[in-house]
């Protein structure tokens, strides 16, 4: 009968040598090794959508800007060229003269007067990519006139100077809202 000897000896007569130094992975330290690699890559994700999100947000800020900007253009427009008068730049009022719808109101394209925030705007405003049109549902606008009163007599109502805010309201893509908010003076003179 043969005497095969132990699993040691046998390694030995194959050419592989066993030290009492030589270690491998435990299991646990396996386990270890692809926990923190599993927390490394779900972080790395995490930050990517947020990217993408941010890129996303920052797209519609930049159209809230453009937005802001073509309705306040359009109202010192229309004065320039006195196509209203300057009476007829104020909010829609029972007591006022005036064309500019209150409140927030769905991001319209100009009517037949050409001007954005009045009561004959046409449909939402969309803005065209190659290969595609995207309608900016997701967006408002308010615009604001204020009378402006005289600095040494604070009750007193300058007819010549109104206080213009508008606004424009979205909602982003991580499911909150966002303003872009512009302000500026209008006059009576060009």
């Amino acid at each position: 009968m043969k005497d095969y000897g132990s699993r040691h000896d046998t390694r030995q007569k194959r050419g592989l040598r066993l030290s009492k130094d030589s270690k491998g992975f435990t299991i646990i330290e396996v386990m270890v090794a692809t926990f923190v690699i599993v927390i490394a890559l779900v972080s790395l994700l995490t930050l990517f959508a947020y990217s993408v999100a941010t890129m996303a947000l920052t797209e519609d800020l930049l159209i809230g800007k453009e937005k802001a900007r073509e309705a306040l253009e359009s109202i010192f427009t229309a004065r320039n060229t006195q196509q209203i008068t300057f009476d007829e730049i104020q909010n829609v009022e029972p007591s006022q003269p005036g064309i500019f719808l209150k409140g927030y109101q769905p991001l319209k394209t100009a009517g037949d007067d050409g001007l954005i925030g009045t009561a004959d705007d046409g449909a939402v405003e969309a803005y065209t990519l190659p290969g595609e049109v995207i309608e900016l549902n997701q967006f408002e606008r308010e615009i604001q006139i204020n009378p402006v009163f005289y600095a040494d007599a604070p009750s007193v109502v300058d007819p010549d100077v109104r206080w213009v805010r508008i606004r424009i309201r979205f909602s982003t893509p991580l499911g909150g809202q966002r303003i872009f908010e512009l302000e500026s003076y209008i006059s009576r003179f060009r």
